[in-house]
């Protein structure tokens, strides 16, 4: 799990809360989610997790 957080903290893409990493597939499909800002901190990690929905990117 640390290690795909990190993965998606230093070379994921800005997901508007945190950052995400994808499939490179085509079309692209979202493999891992980590949401940032904490009360205490706006780079405070809140939570990460595996997207189990069928989310894809809008175009290849």
């Amino acid at each position: 799990m640390d290690r795909k957080i990190s993965a998606a903290i230093w070379s994921g893409v800005w997901n508007g809360g945190g950052y995400s990493t994808w499939s490179a597939s085509c079309p692209s499909k979202e493999k891992f989610r980590t949401k940032t800002k904490t009360p205490a901190g706006t780079n405070d990690l809140r939570t990460a997790y595996r997207v189990t929905n069928s989310a894809t990117a809008p175009r290849c």
